[in-house]
Order: structure tokens, then sequence, then C-alpha cells
């Protein structure tokens, strides 16, 4: 009796010792998963549609990944562009009115990316080169808009004393929230005095491209100094004429400068694949933080919110739910039948 006494006292000794171990094994396993913020699950990904909206691509955002994005290569001499489905739609800027403007959207996602144009071009032009496409395989929301008298927007031109309250009006009414603007040449009159004079709250408004802008000589030094948004200044190597406007840019305490090679004023244009590397990478660096901020928020409110399988359930009804900003639509218009 004594001896089994024994034995079943070793057994149940070991059996403790054995759990002890395991659950500390699990523990240091799920803190270090914590601190590397990023699910190995394949739930994590969700998808989004192709350009015949047929088929889905199964994408994983960048900002979910410990390391950052991969270098884009062209293949057979052309950019490998993703083919991704782009809804456009108008949106109505003044009620009672036929003002309304053309929007192009693309992708899905937390973080959402304004793209304006200059004089010579309109909203096409960032689905011709493939901005829209990329944004969306990197796990963003892509608008690209067609600016007041210019392309497909039915809106008359706008003043520069009031481009300021019309970008904010519109960005009001696509409800964006933790977005970058993307603003070559002419459209810096409305995104300047957007930027550097309608003090954007800081938690909403993200980061700042501006490609060779116009109107960077109206603003005042200490207002360019004052600025903390993260700025991408981009231009080519060969625009000549905006060098002072690069000068001036370069004020921002937290800015860096892309000079694209071989290009010309619509260098983001002239050069796609250089552009669209450099803009991947600054968009990782401004949202990857962010991501990991509301991570650890989530995380703590709610562990049950951070697992992969919640995310996928929240991507499927955010598919099923019908979408606040589609409410603003002009009815005349169909997304399927619209030809730009």
């Amino acid at each position: 009796m004594i001896v089994r006494s024994s034995f079943f006292k070793l057994l149940v000794t070991g059996t403790l010792i054995f759990g002890v171990a395991v659950i500390v094994l699990n523990l240091i396993s799920y803190g270090r998963n914590i601190n590397d913020f990023e699910f190995v699950d394949d739930d994590n990904a969700y998808v989004i549609p192709n350009r015949d909206g047929d088929t889905f691509i199964r994408i994983k955002a960048d900002v979910k990944s410990n390391s950052k994005p991969s270098i884009l290569h062209e293949e057979n001499g052309k950019p490998d562009v993703p083919e991704v489905r782009i809804r456009t739609y108008l949106v109505v800027m003044s009620h009672g009115q036929d003002h309304n403007v053309l929007v192009r959207e693309a992708g899905d996602g937390n973080f959402n990316i304004l793209l304006l144009h200059g004089q010579s071009f309109s909203s096409k032009n960032w689905e011709k080169i493939g901005t829209l496409q990329y944004l969306a395989s990197w796990g963003y929301r892509a608008f690209a808009i067609d600016l007041p008298g210019y392309g497909n927007s039915s809106l008359p031109v706008v003043q520069e004393t009031a481009a300021a309250h019309w970008l904010t009006r519109l960005i009001h009414v696509l409800r964006l929230s933790d977005f970058v603007i993307i603003s070559p040449s002419m459209s810096g009159r409305f995104s300047l005095p957007y930027v550097l004079q309608s003090h954007p709250k800081r938690h909403t408004f993200r980061g700042f491209i501006p490609i060779s802008p116009v109107g960077t000589q109206n603003f005042k030094s200490s207002e360019y100094k004052d600025l903390t948004i993260p700025t991408l200044i981009v231009h080519g190597e060969h625009d000549n004429r905006f060098r002072s406007a690069i000068e001036k840019l370069k004020e921002i305490p937290s800015s860096e400068v892309l000079t694209i090679k071989n290009a010309s004023h619509a260098c983001y244009i002239d050069q796609p694949l250089e552009f669209h590397n450099a803009l991947r990478q600054f968009l990782y660096s401004v949202y990857r933080p962010i991501y990991i901020e509301q991570y650890k928020k989530r995380f703590a409110s709610s562990p049950s919110a951070s697992e992969p399988n919640n995310t996928k359930n929240i991507n499927e009804n955010r598919k099923n739910k019908p979408s606040k900003r589609h409410s603003v639509l002009d009815e005349k218009v169909s997304h399927s039948s619209y030809k730009a």
C-alpha cells in the first residue's frame, strides 16, 4: 500500500508539473504574439472583388505585417498591376443643384487615401497608371476624385479662397478618417490651404504627399514649420520650374523628399513604378504605428475582438451592410452603366 501511495503521489505531482509547464509555455508564446501584432492565420486576410466583380482577390494588408512591404518590379518591361474592381459613382456636394463630384473608389479597410489630380489630368489617370489598384491590393481604401471644373465633375471652378472649405466638405461627404492626401500640381490650391490653414484634426488626417504643387508661395515659413503631419515631397528630376516649391515644402519638419529620376513635372506618370514603390513604403511608415496602437486598444478593451475569425466576420459584415457613404449618391447614375 505504501508503494502504491507513493507511486500515486508521484504521478499526481508529475501531472501537475507538466500542466503548469504547458500553461507557462502557452503564456510565453501568447505574449510573443501580442508583441508581434500579426496574425499568422489566413483569416486575417480579406477579399476584394477583381475588375469584373466575378472573382475575389485575397489580400493581406501591408500594415499587418511585421516586415516592410516588398519592392514592386516590372515583368517583361511592364508593371504587374493587380486586377481590382473600381467603383465609379457621383456624390452630391450641394443638394438641389446639379453639383456632383465623380469618385473612383477601390479597396477596403480602415485607412483611406484621397487622390487629387493636376490640371491636365483627372481621376482616370490614377486608374490608368495603377495607383488605385495597387492601393487596394496593399489593404487601403482609395478615393480618386475629379476636382471642380475638371474631368467629369459638374461643379463650377472653385475660387482659391473657398478651396479649403470645399475640400473639407468633400472629406465630410465621403466620411473619410485616418486618411492621407496625395496632391499633384494644380490640386495644391485645394490641399495646401486645407493642410496649412484649416488645421485638420491630427487623429484624422494622417499624412500628406504633395507632388510639385502650385501655390506654395502663398504661405508663410511659420505655417510650414508648424505642420507636424508626416509628409512625402515628390518631384521630378527635370522639373526645374517647381524647385522653389520643393524648397518651401522642405520647411515642414516631418518631411522627406523623393526625387524621381528621368521624370518631369508629372513625375508619377513618367515613372509610375518608382513612385508606387516610394508611396507603398511611406504609407507603411505612417499607418503601421497607428495599426499597432489601435490593435493594443482593441485587445485591452476586448481580447476577443483581436481574434482572426472576428476580423473575418467584420469584413463580411462590412460587405453585407449598405454603405452610408453611398446614401449621398446621385441616383440618376448607375455604377454599372456610367461611362467616364
